[in-house]
């Protein structure tokens, strides 16, 4: 008996209006702006509203993506929230709010956290849980963050992250859609390097209290960055190529069957050496970096969105949606565009 066919029948996004120039980055950090247009590749990069949060934003791209797929809110079975997890509040579920948001009475919502993995991760076990109930044909994706907040640009051992934005993207997964045929997943992580990243306040660590709350705990912080480049130079190309080769090896292909490569956002030389990595050339990927930023979990999704609004995307194409995480954690999650 062959297997169900799961697909991504429609992909919606939502990007705000806001923008941080790189001459503003620039200023901020302290820096020539050459640094920012220059050597990491990103000219502007989006930064929601004050009053704009991370539901909101996703229940834009999930309402968009419900309109493309043609259906009722009411059809969704499940819905996952993807994201890095700074959500509209510390103890709360944004998914729940979405499900409410949109009227998707009929769906079991939670959430699923994984940092820049969140997205494909999030497909996989959504694809998995269809194909494992026959009473489930609909599942929502949703990935967004406000990861602008979370920056602290006097710190420059943080400039690695200063790309990060704000936005949103959300994908109807559908039982039986042969579109955007969803193949295998594969993601390893590597946990040495899980203390290099992160917001040390309002854990339990450093609960918050009023002296701290304009405390720089409040943000991202990398902890010897000159040591992690060190490690993640060793380390990043070649389980970048690993997640995506056993991710094709699962699908029956293998990295010269690649067709089309979308990545999470970094800046531009990594952006080459993964290519170069993998024998594939520039129109064989969409980079968003010198407009839109870095959106975490959202870049995956929305390269997809934007490949397939341009035609870059072949009927007959072989995908590969490849993501590295904080934790740090790598994903590859193979496609076919039919």
């Amino acid at each position: 008996m062959l297997e169900e066919t799961i697909g991504i029948t429609s992909i919606g996004y939502y990007i705000p209006e806001g923008r941080l120039t790189s001459k503003e980055m620039a200023k901020l950090a302290n820096l020539p702006e050459f640094v920012f247009t220059e050597k990491i590749g990103i000219n502007k990069k989006p930064i929601a509203d004050t009053n704009e949060h991370p539901s909101e934003m996703g229940t834009k791209a999930a309402l968009a993506a419900i309109e493309q797929a043609g259906i009722t809110p009411k059809q969704i079975d499940l819905i996952a929230y993807c994201a890095a997890g700074d959500y509209d509040y510390r103890f709360w579920s944004p998914a729940a709010k979405v499900q409410d948001n949109i009227g998707a009475e009929n769906a079991f919502a939670f959430e699923i956290k994984n940092f820049c993995n969140s997205g494909n991760l999030g497909i996989h076990i959504c694809r998995n849980m269809l194909l494992a109930d026959d009473e489930l044909t609909y599942a929502l994706v949703i990935c967004s963050d406000k990861l602008s907040m979370l920056l602290n640009y006097a710190d420059a051992d943080c400039l690695s992250t200063f790309i990060m934005g704000d936005g949103a993207a959300a994908a109807i997964i559908k039982k039986g859609e042969k579109s955007n045929k969803i193949l295998c997943y594969h993601g390893m992580t590597n946990g040495n390097l899980s203390d290099y990243l992160k917001v040390p306040l309002a854990g339990t660590k450093f609960p918050i209290n009023c002296n701290e709350r304009d405390s720089e705990l409040n943000y991202l912080k990398v902890s010897n960055p000159k040591d992690l480049d060190k490690v993640l130079s060793e380390m990043y190309l070649i389980n970048y190529e690993k997640v995506i080769q056993k991710s094709l090896q699962k699908s029956g292909y293998s990295i010269n069957d690649i067709d089309f490569l979308l990545t999470n956002q970094v800046k531009k030389s990594i952006s080459k050496q993964i290519l170069e990595t993998l024998g594939l050339k520039d129109e064989q990927t969409f980079i968003s970096l010198f407009e839109y930023g870095h959106l975490g979990a959202v870049d995956n999704l929305f390269g997809l969105a934007k490949s397939l609004e341009n035609k870059r995307i072949k009927p007959g194409y072989i995908v590969v949606l490849a993501s590295s995480a904080a934790g740090f954690s790598w994903a590859g999650l193979t496609v076919k565009y039919n």
